[in-house]
């Protein structure tokens, strides 16, 4: 009977952590703006999660072998900010190349645009209906897409505002 019970609570022990292999990375970036004035110090705080996920996948040729090489894989990045322009918003998803620039209609999430990195560094190509045009963030985490318009001769700017989750929190100062 101890037989039996052992070799069944070695099945579940082997069998609990049989998972699949990730990668996972967990960043959060906290930033705080204080302004002083008469009454004390107002403390607004704003927080940017990123997580990174990676699948580790070991190459076919090392089957049989104890130390395996590892394979890359896509890693998949999300963060917790959108961005919004005239009362829509918009998120990036990563892709092969680049970035998907998404939009929220009515809960329904679609395609908008293909955001790809140009060659100057820093520098965006936004490709939406067989337009492209030229994108880049700003000092503020906007990110800011022009494009030419030859019916007006003039450079368009469209600014896709960063909207983080805010937290704020007052503090006072004693005297």
């Amino acid at each position: 009977m101890k037989k039996v019970l052992m070799i069944f609570a070695l099945a579940a022990f082997t069998t609990a952590f049989a998972q699949e292999n990730k990668n996972e990375k967990t960043e959060t970036v906290v930033t705080k703006t204080s302004v002083k004035d008469s009454k004390g110090t107002d403390v607004a705080t704003k927080e940017v999660t990123k997580s990174e996920k990676q699948v580790v996948a070991l190459n076919s040729n090392d089957a049989n072998q104890t130390n395996q090489e590892v394979v890359p894989t896509p890693v998949q990045v999300n963060t917790d900010v959108n961005y919004s322009n005239d009362g829509r918003n918009y998120t990036f998803q990563t892709a092969p190349v680049g970035y998907k620039m998404m939009t929220s209609d009515a809960g329904a999430v679609k395609d908008y645009a293909i955001v790809r990195p140009s060659s100057q560094k820093g520098y965006y190509i936004m490709s939406q209906d067989g337009n492209s045009s030229f994108g880049y963030f700003n000092q503020n985490g906007d990110f800011v897409v022009e494009r030419y318009d030859a019916a007006s001769d003039a450079i368009i700017s469209t600014v896709y505002q960063l909207q983080v989750k805010e937290t704020k929190m007052m503090k006072k100062d004693k005297m």
